[in-house]
Parts: C-alpha cells; structure tokens; sequence
C-alpha cells in the first residue's frame, strides 16, 4: 500500500506546471483579481509559450487583455487582443455577458484591424485548404499503393471438347496439355499411317498369288482351283489393320480422357497474375490502358475458339497463344 501511494505522489508531483498556473490565473481572474491573474498568466506566453493546447493560450490572451483594461493598461490590452485575433479572426465577444467596456474597446481594435484581420482571415483559409488538399493526397496515394488491379480470363465450355489437350492449356495446364497432345498425336499419326499404308499397298480388295504351277487344265478344259495360296501379304494387310484399329481406339480412349480431366478442372472465369497498381491518370489513362493489354496478353495462354470471317460468309476458328 505504501509503494502506491508513492507512485500516486510521483504522478502528482510530475504534473504539468503549466496547467497548474493556468488554472490558478482562471481562478483568479474569476475572482477579478486582474493583478494577480497577469502576474500568473503573462509568463505563459512571454518570452515563450508554456501552454499545451492552442484554446488555452487563446483563453490566456482573452484574460490578460480583459485584466490589462480594467487595470487601465490599454495598449498592453490592445496587443493582448489583437494576439487574440491572430489565432482567432471571427472571435466576438458577447454583449449579454460581457461588459460594455470589453466589448467596445475589442470591438475598436476589430476596426482598427479589419484588413489585417481579413488577410489573417484568408491566409487561414488557405492555410486549411492547403492542408485539406495534402490529406487528400497522402489518402489517394495511400489508396493507389494498396490497390491490386485483379483480371480475369474467361473460358469456353466447348474447347474441352476439343482434343489434343485444349483443354489442358485453356485451364493453365500446360504439361498435363503437352502430354495429352503428344500421346493423342502420335497414337492418331500411327493409326492414320497405318490405314494409308495398308490401302496403297493391298488397296479396298486383296489379290491372293497361287503358287501352284502353271498347268493348262484338264482334258475338260475347266481350270484347276489353286491348292497352294501366298498368305504373306495377307498377313501384313492384317496386322497393319490390327495396328489401325488398336492404335485408333487408344487414341479416342485418351481424347475421352482428356475431355473428363477438362472438364473437372474446368472455371469459367479465373484471375491472372495481379497488376502493377495504376499510376497517376487513372485506370483510363493510354498508359496504363496499355499495360493492362501487355498483362493480359502475357497471361492468356492457351486455345479458344473465335469467330472466322471469310469471303461469302463467316465461321469458327481456333485460336492458340502461348
């Protein structure tokens, strides 16, 4: 117990002085006693000010001017004044409940001061606009670093239909993409090579050669049916038709597949990599309007179908970036 009531005398003792004097300077102004409030408030504010906030010294420069007249020191109560319009140009005293003399004698030094009093007046105004308008900066720029300029790609639903891993690259896949690609193409070019062989080799219907010997026939003239058949290109023909249809139905088993991983991993619309933050002109502006082409360009990897003009008519291409 003893140990807080030291800290309680401490934080006493460290008390602003300044704030004591002030109240003791109120106090006796209060009670009119205009000597005693002078000799307390004046070392205040001369040679420096000791008082913390700016309603203070305008209170002190109020008091010392109203103590200054009654105790018939008109000129130091005209500086005290006039102090007291440099920090406050619209201050009027009230003539419900001030007395008479202060408000003639404050009202004489407003007239006196009235331009100064009006350029104090403008140059305050300035003053907050100026420092409005620097608020309003430092706020717009702290906004402009925090802000991200989000874009985003949208997809097509059809592209995962196609095969050769449109899909893939559409979604941001790319090796998955270029696995599908290269397994699809060359199990469609083995089965498409060995449908092209076998038909300029052996064409729509196979010729068989006989290997028998020549003979004329028999007395009856009719020819005898070969008893010894060449198979051998028959077998090639077969096994290069085995390699086409086995060849081809992996190939449509793996488009198959990679329909269905497009489709689970499919978003309709997905953000790119975050912008820079836009600089000074605005989103709008040509600059930054051109590095948001430059992002999105860079980002939009993949293949999409587009509208294709021709001569007579129009119809649909694909569109591969990368």
């Amino acid at each position: 117990m003893a140990w807080l009531c030291a800290i309680v005398a401490t934080t006493l003792a460290l008390a602003s002085p300044a704030a004591e004097e002030f109240d003791r300077g109120k106090t006796a102004f209060g009670r009119a006693e205009y000597a005693r409030a002078i000799d307390i408030l004046r070392p205040l504010l001369y040679p420096e000010i000791h008082l913390d906030s700016e309603g203070d010294v305008v209170q002190a420069h109020r008091m010392l001017g109203v103590a200054n007249l009654f105790e018939n020191q008109p000129d130091e109560a005209k500086r005290e004044f006039r102090k007291l319009l440099e920090l406050r140009p619209d201050y009027h005293f009230d003539p419900l409940l001030d007395p008479p003399r202060v408000v003639e004698f404050f009202n004489g030094v407003r007239r006196e001061e009235e331009d100064e009093i009006a350029s104090l007046e403008a140059a305050r105004k300035r003053r907050d606009a100026d420092l409005a308008a620097r608020k309003q900066r430092e706020t717009d720029e702290h906004c402009a670093a925090q802000a991200r300029v989000m874009t985003y790609v949208k997809h097509s639903y059809a592209i995962n239909f196609i095969p050769l891993g449109a899909g893939q690259f559409q979604n941001g896949q790319r090796r998955k993409g270029w696995a599908f690609f290269g397994a699809e193409a060359a199990l469609g070019a083995v089965s498409l090579g060995a449908f092209v062989t076998n038909f300029s080799l052996f064409g729509a219907s196979h010729q068989r050669r006989c290997l028998d010997p020549p003979t004329s026939g028999d007395n009856t003239g009719v020819a005898r049916a070969c008893q010894n058949i060449d198979h051998s290109e028959e077998d090639l023909s077969r096994n290069l038709l085995r390699l086409q249809v086995v060849s081809g139905g992996l190939f449509f088993v793996t488009a198959a597949w990679g329909i269905i991983d497009a489709l689970r991993n499919f978003s309709p619309a997905v953000p790119t990599d975050a912008a820079e933050p836009p600089r000074a002109g605005g989103a709008t502006s040509p600059e930054n309007r051109s590095m948001t082409r430059s992002t999105n360009g860079s980002t939009n990897a993949g293949l999409r179908l587009a509208p294709l003009p021709i001569a007579r008519g129009s119809g649909l291409g694909i569109q591969w970036t990368y």
